[in-house]
């Protein structure tokens, strides 16, 4: 008789069904052999206890505990098994196979298999002399992570200092943790003060164990809004090599749309003389004042001084580029001036004006880069009037050789007259 086609996908399905069912069944052995009365059979956090064995009634009584807690406990006769659920999914079977008198305690021999777990998750699979007073147990480490701001509200431009703690409120150590902190966005990074920058080997979990200290960092605000600082995560492993994670709360900052900070640099060229005959000496002062709210950085006036003039030197901080002074201040704060002199020799006749330009930059404490600014200065006019003895030069050159020679020869024919009427 012919199966109808329609029958065949049903088959198909209920055969892999079967498959499946046999599979998720299977059942691994975990141990088979002796266990003394008094002893056990530890699997990670649980212990099967063979409490007595009776070798005339061929039973033996046991208990289950996980950890210090009994869950199961009862009596089996030969062949007679128990079953007992292990993890979130396993099941653990033990089957009573003989009694035996002992020489000094009887025992029991048995046979352990499992179910629907993963063998390479036991940590723990041994007989425990003593049982379950004896064994020693894996517990969980937990580690509580708080994520503290010394404030909840700034400027934009303003600074949050965040400090990073942990402790291990479980019931084991936590080992090789390793700490990640993401990158907080609206906020740029300001300075560190402390940073873990390893693995931890070991956070004990004992009350008298102090926190940990992970990071001390401060952040500045650059963008208005509310905003959740993301959490501080942590990797590790118990005593079991067993892998845990936790993470930290997540402060809420909101951020207020300030004013900018700005610096702003007031340049001003002084001179003593306004006027001054050919060859006199003139003395400059210069005065750079920050009159904004931030520092100003790398401040730079290069002055240009004009042909017909000349630089001769001036105060400590006037460098000389190409002939021409230069000042330059790594920094100039806010409400802060600097007073610098300078001296130059009237070489020409004529008016002048010394012309100066300015740089500077400064940040405005919500973005990240520098805004750069250049500026002008300039000193009033001055005059180059004639020397005293100027309008000797202003003669042509025969107005004084002629007269010189006429007085030459003059002395010359004196002279010798004089010789001549001696004789």
């Amino acid at each position: 008789m012919k199966l109808k086609r329609i029958h065949i996908p049903v088959l198909c399905a209920f055969l892999i069904l079967l498959m499946l069912g046999s599979a998720a069944s299977a059942r691994t052995e975990i141990y088979d052999g002796d266990i003394e009365e008094g002893d056990g059979y530890q699997l990670n956090n649980y212990v099967i206890e063979i409490t007595d064995v009776f070798v005339e009634a061929n039973t033996a009584s046991y208990y289950v505990y996980e950890r210090s807690k009994l869950i199961e406990d009862g009596l089996l006769d030969i062949n007679e098994s128990v079953e007992f659920e292990f993890g979130d999914e396993g099941e653990i079977q033990m089957r009573l196979k003989s009694v035996h008198s002992g020489s000094v305690l009887p025992r029991a021999t048995v046979e352990i298999t499992m179910s629907n777990y993963n063998m390479g998750d036991l940590y723990v699979n041994e007989v425990v002399d003593g049982g379950h007073s004896e064994a020693t147990f894996a517990g969980d480490p937990d580690l509580e992570i708080t994520k503290d701001v010394d404030k909840s509200e700034v400027n934009i431009g303003e600074s949050i200092t965040v400090t990073v703690k942990a402790k291990n409120t479980g019931n084991d150590v936590a080992r090789n943790v390793l700490f990640t902190d993401p990158k907080q966005e609206h906020f740029i990074l300001e300075e560190t003060t402390y940073e873990i920058s390893s693995t931890i080997p070991e956070i004990g979990y004992q009350k008298s164990t102090p926190e940990t200290l992970v990071y001390i960092y401060k952040l500045k605000a650059t963008e208005a809004g509310t905003f959740k600082l993301k959490a501080v995560t942590a990797s590790y492993t118990n005593s079991a090599d067993q892998i845990y994670q936790s993470a930290s709360n997540m402060p809420s900052i909101t951020v207020i749309e300030g004013n900018k900070q700005s610096a702003s640099i007031e340049a001003s060229m002084n001179v003593d003389l306004l006027s001054v005959e050919r060859n006199g000496k003139i003395t400059s002062t210069v005065i750079l004042k920050n009159t904004g709210d931030a520092p100003a950085q790398a401040v730079r006036l290069d002055i240009k001084v004009p042909d017909g003039l000349e630089y001769m030197g001036g105060d400590e901080g006037i460098e000389v580029v190409g002939g021409n002074p230069r000042i330059y201040i790594d920094t100039l704060q806010p409400n802060n001036d600097k007073e610098f002199r300078y001296t130059l020799k009237a070489n020409d006749i004529g008016t002048y004006s010394i012309n100066s330009e300015l740089s500077y930059e400064y940040n405005n404490g919500r973005d990240a880069a520098n805004i750069k600014e250049t500026g002008e200065a300039t000193t009033p006019s001055i005059y180059v009037m004639k020397g005293k003895l100027d309008f000797l030069f202003e003669q042509p050159i025969y107005v004084y050789i002629i007269p010189i020679l006429i007085l030459a020869i003059v002395g010359v024919h004196v002279y010798r007259k004089h010789r001549e009427y001696k004789y």
